[in-house]
């Protein structure tokens, strides 16, 4: 059973990996801007609401704070992966960089999802399946 402090514990290490990044940046080639933007903007999307969520120590905020960083997380793997594969920043290759993100309890996250609203996260495409409205 995944519990608040496994969650918690991956979303102050993605912060951290968030800040490091903010931190070891000296330089950026021209090229390689679209795609650190759109990896800085989509990290900052799914970080937004971390801090709050960390203070209210509420699981069920908690839990749906994680639902979506980690379906963020494989979206942006997925984008990087498709719209950006030979991106790098500081010769380390862009999805080389996400891939360092915690997607530890992304199943668990998943299925609670699927649990608490009774919609199926279809994995094959970025929807939701739904039988029937």
């Amino acid at each position: 059973m995944v519990t608040y402090q496994n969650l918690q514990t991956d979303l102050l290490q993605a912060l951290d990996l968030h800040i490091d990044i903010l931190k070891e940046v000296d330089d950026i080639k021209t090229e390689e801007i679209p795609a650190f933007l759109f990896m800085m903007r989509s990290l900052g999307f799914m970080l937004d609401r971390a801090a709050l969520v960390l203070a209210s120590a509420d699981d069920e905020e908690m839990y749906y704070m994680m639902f979506q960083y980690y379906s963020l997380l494989k979206e942006l793997k997925l984008n990087l992966a498709m719209n950006h594969p030979y991106a790098k920043l500081q010769e380390e290759p862009l999805i080389e960089t996400v891939n360092n993100f915690p997607d530890t309890y992304e199943k668990e996250m998943k299925i609670w999802w699927e649990e608490k609203t009774g919609l199926t996260v279809e994995s094959t495409k970025q929807t939701l399946d739904l039988e029937e409205i």
